[in-house]
């Protein structure tokens, strides 16, 4: 059943009262000159990539792009509800620049006009899109990789996973930072100190993402910490990103563990006292967040 209006308006109001960090954040956050910088290393443009619904994204080129280099497509956070922003650009700047190459940042729908799988299937365009543009980006399809952000991690999981299963395209590599692995919420799930996510948040942004159909919920393909084992099978080489302070590492390092058992290659890295979101919001370790990000990328081809 649809939300209605009604239902869709109380949804707000508790993203509203619980969202207050957010705003703690912004009014805290400095930005370091090194990293503004980069912006000014690379070119930014924005596509349409066609899709049941259409698609925005941004194309970051670095301005010294590397012959055959690699291209990154990046799932920003957000609760599958707020889009990309200012904080994705800057972290696509960096990326593209040192990378020098392509980052595609990917705007995908927003849950409260758009319910699952929206987003997905648009995730699943554009990395079609992506592989159709690589000749005449001059870019090496060996070297496509995959990157996501809590709910744009989760995007990113589902997508590896169908194109394990069909074969129709294969990334170099996938990672998954604090991703949102599983939507379902249970009420039992236990807080965790110093964790601004609180669940009655949660549980909106899930209401949102699927519509109001919780039995969406279970589907591997919304919360993809239920995938079966042969689903996990065949998957790209996977970086994971745990923060300390985040609800999901307790999902996600389960899950390595289980695509470590499925014969995936994974890297693993801890960092104990970063909070949800740090690698963007550049909060507590983020630089270092970032550079293991990078450290990954540089190396990965088919």
């Amino acid at each position: 059943m649809a939300l209605t209006e009604k239902r869709k308006e109380e949804l707000y109001a508790v993203l509203d009262r619980t969202g207050g960090h957010r705003e703690a954040w912004k009014k805290d956050m400095k930005l370091p000159q090194w990293y503004l910088d980069f912006q000014d290393r690379v070119t930014r443009r924005s596509v349409t990539v066609e899709a049941p619904v259409p698609v925005t994204c941004y194309i970051t080129t670095a301005k010294d792009r590397a012959e055959n280099c690699p291209v990154h497509v990046n799932f920003h956070g957000g609760g599958f509800i707020f889009p990309q922003n200012a904080d994705d650009d800057r972290y696509c700047a960096r990326l593209a620049a040192e990378l020098r190459g392509i980052v595609v940042d990917v705007d995908y729908a927003h849950s409260d006009q758009h319910p699952f799988p929206a987003a997905l299937e648009q995730s699943w365009a554009v990395m079609k899109w992506v592989f159709s543009q690589c000749e005449g980006w001059g870019a090496d399809p060996k070297r496509v990789s995959m990157g996501g952000h809590s709910a744009g991690g989760a995007l990113v999981e589902a997508v590896t996973m169908r194109a394990a299963r069909t074969g129709e395209f294969r990334v170099c590599m996938q990672v998954l930072d604090y991703a949102a692995s599983d939507s379902r919420n249970e009420p039992d799930a236990p807080e965790t100190p110093g964790n601004f996510l609180s669940r009655e948040r949660c549980l909106a942004l899930s209401e949102f993402y699927c519509g109001g159909d919780e039995s969406l919920l279970s589907s591997p393909e919304l919360s993809p910490v239920l995938a079966p084992d042969e689903w996990l099978r065949g998957l790209p080489p996977t970086a994971f990103l745990h923060a300390g302070h985040c609800p999901f590492t307790r999902i996600n390092a389960p899950l390595a563990r289980r695509m470590v058992d499925a014969g995936v290659e994974v890297t693993q890295r801890l960092f104990p006292e970063s909070h949800h979101a740090f690698t963007i919001r550049l909060l507590d370790d983020w630089q270092e967040g970032q550079d293991f990000i990078l450290r990954m990328l540089k190396g990965a081809s088919l």
